[in-house]
């Protein structure tokens, strides 16, 4: 059985940025300022200011924890929501005040590419048909499928169109399901158990997927791991099991969907690149 890696809040790196002018704070679970392959995922502390509408030029994940004041778009979060957006696709502004808003960014392939609107509207495709789909995974399932966009997105969110086929996959059971598009493999699950309940893992698919750990705690290969830990799986990656802790355990699983062919930026200089950054 292959196991996902996984990365404790204690052993994430923290380092400062700055972009846009301002100093923020960055953890960093895998991947760093320079990684050149492989996932890249950040906790992100975004206090007293807006992030501008903006796209990257690859997949991505976002888990949300919610605080007063902070918003996506016009919209308040809730206390953990999921945004998922298709590569080149915008979206923002998002808001964050005192206490911050925190959010994890989790991508299948690394960027350091942050392409702010309208100044960069030049480099996206002529056709944006995005996705950028949210979850709210504080209660019970309500994701948005099917390729829905957003409504309340920023300029270039649109409806899209998925590559052809059905790339569904079994759900463990007792899983609720918050987001899917079996055309191309994208789901956002959430598997819960009690106190030594076995937490079947599903296959990671085309795509590769992360694990986050939303409450309680898991224990794999005699390793306890906390509340907002990361686990990583690769493309093709098979199904594994964990076990809820002591206080048992909610776990979020992200799936990508299935690699296509489209259009990039990396022939232009990168218009905002995060800034390289000194440890802390």
């Amino acid at each position: 059985m292959t196991h996902p890696q996984w990365v404790s809040p204690r052993q994430a790196v923290r380092r400062r940025v700055m972009f846009e002018g301002r100093v923020s704070r960055v953890v960093d679970y895998f991947g760093g300022a320079a990684s050149a392959s492989g996932p890249q995922a950040y906790l992100v502390e975004q206090r007293n200011y807006v992030l501008r509408p903006h796209f990257h030029p690859v997949d991505q994940f976002q888990i949300l924890c919610g605080a007063p004041g902070s918003l996506f778009g016009r919209r308040p979060l809730g206390e953990l929501e999921v945004h998922y957006a298709d590569a080149h696709t915008v979206y923002g502004p998002l808001t964050g005040g005192d206490p911050p808003l925190r959010y994890f960014t989790l991508r299948a392939e690394p960027t350091g590419t942050t392409a702010f609107m309208p100044e960069s509207r030049a480099l996206l495709p002529a056709r944006r048909t995005g996705r950028s789909l949210h979850a709210d995974a504080s209660g019970p399932a309500s994701g948005r499928a099917s390729g829905r966009a957003d409504a309340g997105a920023a300029d270039g969110d649109r409806d899209t169109a998925v590559p052809a086929g059905d790339r569904a996959t079994p759900v463990p059971d007792g899983a609720d399901t918050l987001l899917e598009d079996v055309h191309d493999g994208l789901r956002v699950s959430r598997l819960t158990g009690g106190p030594g309940t076995s937490l079947p893992l599903p296959e990671a698919g085309e795509g590769g997927q992360f694990l986050y750990v939303a409450a309680g705690g898991i224990v794999e290969a005699d390793i306890s791991y906390d509340p907002e830990t990361l686990g990583w799986q690769p493309p093709g990656a098979p199904g594994s099991a964990a076990v809820a802790g002591p206080d048992g355990a909610t776990v979020l699983v992200l799936r990508y969907p299935a690699p296509v062919a489209r259009p990039t930026t990396d022939r232009r200089r990168p218009p905002h690149p995060k800034g390289d950054t000194r440890a802390r």
